[in-house]
């Protein structure tokens, strides 16, 4: 009868560390390979060609591409002699042939595009023209609307090609939270989606930078701070340069030409020490030291790989590219969160 009670009692203990564990279980199925089911593909160079591998360091696409750029809505920029196309993220292949001497990124279905000779306009995802090429120069579509400029002046237009804000402006920045910066002969301003002035501070500004995080960086006599989108100066101006928040961080450079990293209150976190930095991007920056790339925690600011790289660029969904050697030896890689290789270095 005890040897029964005895069985019984390991049957239970057994179904509850089941119970109690399940969650771990799941986590351990779905939440570490969460990365890997997002679909990611990457450039890379080997043998003098450009490429795509995905997140698990295989290659999907074979390199045959004299350049290769990230994707952007499901479509990537390549380039073979000096005519550009697009790979299509859903075939893994060639989807609009290498016709156009520049090829912009996909955004809203539609990409700026400049056939050799030509005009710019907008191709869409069957590689026509949706919007005829009759611009001097043309940015991608944010927010529903694409910077334009003719006759040396700047406007915006909406995916049906229809001019909605109209070309008045000597300079303009794509939409972020509804506005983008346009310079004015009075200087820099905010605008609208229908183009009207939403931010026009009491005070001229040099420079003026898109939103993020709900703030944006600008420049007055008095150096760059931070607005948000009422205009309220929330950090006053007063470093020598400043960059885009992301991950509750900004960058900012000080007098000593050394940049380091502000919260939303203008506390510095991360003190001044680095050459050159790239915004936080999945808890990371890559950063540099001297002549050396590093990446740093955006948890404490501390390196968190300590192996050194030529060129770094920031993490995209979990894997970053890395540069090894310098001209004629330069090559390529990609590295995971723990500094371990998934693509070595090749060229």
């Amino acid at each position: 009868m005890n040897k029964r009670l005895q069985i019984i009692a390991l049957v239970i203990s057994l179904i509850s560390l089941l119970l109690f564990s399940n969650c771990n279980i799941v986590d351990g199925i779905t939440g570490e390979d969460d990365e890997d089911e997002i679909t990611t593909l990457h450039p890379v160079l080997l043998n003098g060609e450009w490429g795509y591998i995905n997140n698990s360091g295989s290659v999907v696409i074979q390199p045959e591409y004299d350049e290769a750029r990230e994707f952007s809505d499901g479509f990537a920029a390549v380039r073979i002699g000096t005519e550009w196309g697009y790979i299509s993220l859903e075939t893994e292949a060639l989807a609009i042939p290498t016709n156009f001497r520049v090829a912009g990124d996909f955004k809203s279905g539609l990409a700026p595009a400049q056939l050799p000779g030509g005009l710019y306009g907008f191709i869409n995802e069957s590689g026509d023209f949706a919007v005829q090429p009759e611009y001097e120069f043309a940015g991608a579509f944010s927010e529903g609307l694409a910077p334009v400029r003719s006759d040396a002046l700047w406007g915006y237009i909406s995916t049906s090609g229809e001019l909605t804000v109209s070309l008045q402006f000597s300079d303009a920045q794509p939409f972020s939270d509804g506005l983008a910066a346009v310079e004015t002969f009075e200087g820099w301003v905010y605008i609208n989606t229908s183009g009207t002035v939403e931010i026009n501070p009491g005070f001229q500004l040099a420079a003026a930078g898109e939103f993020s995080d709900g703030l944006a960086p600008i420049q007055t006599t008095e150096g760059w701070g931070y607005i948000d989108q009422f205009g309220t100066p929330i950090i006053t101006p007063g470093f020598a340069q400043a960059g885009p928040f992301s991950q509750g961080l900004g960058w900012v450079i000080e007098n000593d030409d050394y940049i380091g990293f502000i919260d939303k209150n203008g506390e510095l976190i991360i003190p001044y020490q680095f050459a050159e930095v790239r915004p936080f991007e999945e808890d990371a920056a890559a950063v540099r030291f001297n002549n050396n790339w590093y990446f740093i925690s955006r948890n404490n600011g501390t390196i968190m790989i300590n192996e050194s790289f030529d060129y770094a660029e920031n993490f995209n969904n979990g894997i970053a590219r890395v540069q090894v050697g310098e001209e004629e030896n330069i090559r390529y890689g990609y590295i995971n969160k723990k500094g371990e290789y998934i693509w070595y270095p090749t060229r």
